[in-house]
């Protein structure tokens, strides 16, 4: 580690020792909210400026702060209403995000404070902000690095989130489910993939996370298809797990010998084909992992789903479209000459045949790298049943171990009663507890 970084690491150090003393303090934060807002709505831009800290005068004029407040009204018309103000501390920071509503649209203003009330930053962000930071992650544990891959045909960006001290860590390699997921499995509010990595990163495991290929080059994808590279969950998932390992064993924070791959829904159904595929990984997590296929687990999804949305016959016949796709899928040696749109989401012959002739239980069963299975009880995507059928399967393999947890979903987010599509959108995080039990496992694994 070069002398800046040690000299930055040292002068975080004393930063976070401050917290001990200092304490949240809503009631002053929004009174200083509520001046700041209303020194500029009086256009007192001066005062605004000579409330900040040193930093935020250097970076700052008076008339760059004149310059924001009037292009806000300038892009969304004449300010209606000053609406309500959310505080947070984190470590030695008050910050308040107050929602504007203007004529033409509403805009959140965040305004930072220091110990001594001083403004150290102020940002304009979305109305309703998007992800809120899990309680237990602590930014200011951790550091980020993005790490390019896939070369110029299907470039991509990996993120590598490391504790911020000195040492070599496990790391887990997050594999996201079926579909275009992106790097954070983001709906809605929810950063589920981030929740993640923050977590692990406040309790001493590194991670990397990664856009799927699909998501940004599917219709590249179904060019070389075309072309006769038929396409598989070789292109979707293997080859690019395959670079990242390589790359991350290099990496100077990584331990090489304590690299897992933690696959979520399909990624996690994969997981004895990826264990097999990667020599050089420790182990595997498994997070809300099919047993059945995917036709299979379709079918049942279908048969969960519909009662809850076909209100009219319309709604109806797309499930049964939806299902004869998924029937089709299943038939063993597709031709060639299938068209894409009669197969479930228009991924091609190939794709279909490739897992129709995947063995996984095999695999699972001749696996003898430690793995662990997690579980949500009120998951309708990949239900108990099939937690359960992976725990008969492997009864006796003392290298898999097993959790479940009463009150997750899917997406390991907490809800009650019926799980249903909508509550993916209710704003929440992965809780510290299932962040807890993959700590636990990994440190309990040979360092």
């Amino acid at each position: 580690m070069n002398h800046f970084i040690k000299a930055f690491i040292t002068l975080l150090t004393l930063v976070i020792a401050i917290p001990i003393f200092a304490q949240k303090n809503e009631p002053k934060a929004l009174l200083m909210t509520d001046n700041t807002i209303q020194l500029f709505k009086t256009e007192q831009y001066e005062t605004v400026y000579n409330t900040g800290d040193s930093i935020f005068r250097r970076r700052s004029t008076p008339d760059r702060l004149q310059s924001v407040w009037e292009s806000l009204a300038t892009i969304n018309g004449e300010l209606k209403e000053v609406g309500s103000t959310k505080y947070n501390f984190v470590d030695t920071l008050h910050i308040t995000t107050t929602k504007l509503k203007y004529k033409n649209g509403a805009v959140g203003l965040r305004l930072v404070y220091t110990l001594n009330w001083e403004i150290a930053g102020l940002f304009i962000v979305d109305a309703e902000p998007m992800y809120s930071i899990p309680t237990y992650a602590n930014t200011f544990g951790f550091y980020e690095i993005r790490i390019p891959f896939g070369g110029d045909k299907y470039k991509g960006e990996a993120i590598l989130t490391v504790p911020i001290t000195e040492k070599k860590y496990p790391c887990v390699i997050i594999v996201g489910g079926s579909g275009p997921v992106d790097k954070d499995l983001t709906f809605g509010p929810n950063r589920i993939y981030k929740d993640f990595a923050w977590g692990l990163a406040n309790k001493g495991v590194a991670s990397l996370r990664f856009d799927k290929r699909t998501k940004a080059y599917f219709g590249k994808i179904m060019e070389a298809h075309k072309a006769g590279n038929y396409y598989t969950i070789e292109q979707e998932y293997l080859e690019d797990i395959q670079t990242l390992v390589n790359r991350l064993s290099k990496k100077t924070q990584i331990n090489p010998n304590r690299i897992y791959l933690m696959g979520h829904s399909q990624g996690a159904g994969l997981m004895p084909l990826l264990l097999k595929q990667n020599k050089k990984v420790a182990g595997g997590i498994m997070l809300a992992g099919n047993y059945s296929s995917l036709t299979d687990l379709m079918l049942y999804q279908f048969d969960y789903l519909m009662p809850l949305q076909a209100k009219t016959a319309a709604d109806t016949a797309l499930f049964e479209n939806l299902k004869k796709k998924v029937l089709l899928a299943q038939q063993p040696n597709l031709a060639k000459t299938t068209p894409n749109d009669s197969l479930p989401q228009n991924y091609p012959f190939s794709y279909w045949n490739y897992l129709n002739k995947l063995d996984l239980h095999a695999m699972a069963l001749k696996n003898n790298k430690p793995v662990l299975i997690l579980q949500g009880q009120r998951d309708y995507q990949v239900p108990l049943t099939e937690y359960k059928k992976w725990e008969t399967l492997l009864n006796g393999k003392t290298n898999y171990m097993f959790a479940s947890f009463e009150k997750l979903n899917h997406l390991f987010l907490e809800g009650t009663g019926k799980s249903t599509p909508a509550e993916y959108f209710n704003r929440s995080n992965v809780p510290e507890y299932v962040i807890d039990e993959v700590v636990k496992w990994i440190n309990a694994q040979p360092k």
